[in-house]
């Protein structure tokens, strides 16, 4: 084992340096002994006399300072293991004083390292409090959806619905839906009954659960599936809790890839707020991953399973535009977060206002904001659930915070459970050995010292 061998090196080296120690304190005391016994002597011995004598004392019990002993590593290595036959431990190399001061040490270190990530109370308050406000945000203001058969100009309830409503509208009128379907056509994967399929099972998708199913309409996913659909010219679906991919009738598209990227980037733009063939509302283009949580069809929830809930979900009018709506409560909850724990750590540790703020941004957050994060969006989702209990209507789920409650919670205990440890003990490695190091460097001012001390006293010989 290497550590044991380098633990017998230390071992060794430290057996040497008390030898030497001991032979020094024996040459001083010779010394001594006969600066005592010149001194009785009175002034018939001159300091030239005594200089003399002492040196002549130091020739005869210690080699020159000017010898230096030479030895390899391997050699060192050697006679460890031949020294010490036997394991070493900690405490055969270190003293009790050693121990105690390398432990309160480490203890500062650790203690520091708390400091800067754990919650203290106030985290804790602004993290829940934060979380409660946008559950309140949910309740007040957030409705379920209305019926894709509802008439497209009908006014949705709730407060934030109407917003989102009237901006989709404003943004994307059915006209222009009609347009953009026309411009950018993708093939199979944007086909809507089995008979544009090659091969299909029965019941594989259908007018209405096509947007959902085909993963090529995920507003994330859709990208890379849709240009893959449209060069291998398939369709991409999940089916009985499996993603697969099945020919279609119209083969590949033609173009490059950036041109498949393109034209997939409008046609999820043209489906996200179209209406129906009939003029209604009709269902737009699935939330985030809603088509890859269909895959969880072994989850039993009731007397269905969890795959099919999210498709009664969708055909019952939660798309895109419902996950919008509940993002708004969740997104001032982060604003709000946010403002709150950058004002905190500037006003109650001085901590500087920029980075600060760059601490909570997405790819350089602290690991202490998301646990925040997490505890936000687990007090959003525990009021959410309530809300779903009590009404009896899974519409009333608020998706985005339980896909916050999923992302924030996973990198959460992820820090917890894996990074935390490692980073701490990290940390504590890089301040014993930057320790280590400064130790070196006054052993090697030392040791020029010393060299200079010895080539004085050989010049003065």
């Amino acid at each position: 084992m290497a550590s044991d061998k380098e633990a017998k090196a230390v071992k060794l080296l430290q057996d040497r340096s008390l030898n030497l120690e001991n032979r020094h304190q024996t040459i001083g005391a010779k010394l001594e002994s006969a600066r005592l016994a010149l001194e009785g002597f009175g002034a018939d011995f001159t300091a030239a006399h005594r200089e003399k004598i002492s040196a002549i004392e130091m020739s005869e019990t210690v080699v020159q300072p000017n010898i230096r002993i030479q030895t390899s590593i391997s050699e060192i290595f050697a006679e460890a293991e031949t020294v010490h036959a036997g394991p070493v431990e900690l405490t055969d190399l270190l003293t009790d004083e050693q121990l105690c001061a390398v432990g309160e040490r480490i203890s500062r270190q650790i203690e520091a390292f708390n400091r800067q990530y754990d919650l203290d109370a106030l985290d804790y308050a602004i993290a829940c409090s934060c979380g409660l406000f946008a559950a309140m945000l949910d309740l007040l203001c957030v409705k379920a959806p209305l019926k894709p058969t509802t008439a497209f100009e009908t006014p949705v309830d709730g407060i934030f619905n109407r917003w989102v409503q009237n901006a989709f509208n404003a943004a994307i009128s059915p006209e222009l839906s009609a347009e953009l379907d026309k411009i950018y056509k993708i093939g199979s994967a944007d086909a809507s009954v089995i008979s544009q399929l090659v091969g299909a099972a029965p019941k594989t998708i259908n007018p209405t659960n096509h947007r959902l199913r085909s993963l090529a309409h995920d507003p994330v996913l859709g990208i890379i599936f849709g240009v893959l659909d449209m060069i291998r010219g398939t369709c991409t679906v999940v089916v009985d809790g499996e993603i697969k991919s099945i020919p279609g009738k119209s083969g590949p598209m033609e173009g490059n890839i950036f041109q498949m990227v393109g034209r997939m980037l409008g046609h999820l733009l043209s489906d996200v707020n179209a209406p129906s063939a009939n003029g209604n509302r009709g269902m737009g283009l699935p939330a985030p991953f809603m088509g890859l949580l269909r895959m969880l069809e072994g989850i039993q929830v009731g007397d269905s399973n969890f795959g099919r809930q999210i498709e009664w979900m969708y055909v019952k009018g939660y798309d895109f535009r419902q996950f919008i709506v509940t993002s708004v409560p969740m997104a001032i909850m982060e604003a709000l977060m946010r403002a709150l724990y950058v004002g905190k750590q500037v006003a109650k540790n001085n901590a500087m206002f920029g980075q600060t703020l760059l601490d909570t941004m997405p790819g350089k957050m602290s690991p202490r904001f998301r646990t925040m994060l997490a505890l936000g969006y687990g007090t959003s989702s525990a009021v959410n659930a309530g809300k779903v209990y009590v009404t009896q209507n899974l519409l009333n789920a608020n998706y985005a915070s339980w896909m916050g409650l999923a992302w924030n919670g996973f990198h959460a205990l992820k820090w917890s459970l894996i990074d935390r440890p490692q980073k701490l003990w990290d940390s504590v490695s890089e301040v014993e050995i930057a320790e280590i190091q400064s130790i070196i460097r006054d052993l090697g001012e030392l040791e020029g010292r010393a060299a200079k001390l010895s080539q004085n006293n050989s010049q003065n010989a």
